[in-house]
């Protein structure tokens, strides 16, 4: 009974949330040379845009996507749309110059790897969010994600 107690004066107070670490996982990411900016701020049109879901081409991903709705804080939301959008503006540019914007049946084959070339270079939020979490998210220490940086001690 007396090591419950001394255990229990031992954990935390609270425990972080769901939205606690996917918040500072996405922080971290933020944080990465090729998302920290400066960004010049988004228009009020370009703002809108950004909250709609699937409105530009992107990374497929293997398997089913679960989606899940996370509580963050509106500045960091807001910084995600403004990196997303950023980083994006080159390759979706030269995807509508080039007319590959929409995935067509009739593409060649060297319209289909420019396509998914430039792709590459299209980051989404869910996309930044995914990176996040298998960078910076709680993993057991014997997995590391394909995405991770590497791993400093080994």
């Amino acid at each position: 009974m007396e090591a419950r107690l001394r255990a229990r004066l031992r954990r935390a107070r609270r425990w972080p949330t769901l939205d606690d670490i996917v918040a500072r996982a996405v922080e971290a990411r933020l944080a990465e040379d090729d998302l920290a900016g400066p960004w010049p701020p988004l228009t009020s049109t370009e703002e809108e845009e950004a909250t709609l879901n699937g409105r530009r081409p992107g990374k497929n991903y293997p398997g089913l996507l679960k989606y899940r709705a996370y509580e963050l804080p509106s500045d960091l939301v807001k910084r995600l749309r403004t990196a997303a959008v950023r980083i994006s503006e080159g390759p979706l540019a030269e995807l509508a110059e080039l007319g590959l914007t929409h995935n067509r049946l009739d593409f060649e084959p060297e319209e289909r790897e420019k396509r998914e070339e430039l792709i590459e270079g299209v980051h989404s939020v869910p996309r930044i969010v995914r990176q996040a979490l298998e960078r910076y998210g709680p993993w057991p220490r014997d997995e590391r994600p394909p995405s991770a940086p590497p791993d400093k001690a080994g």
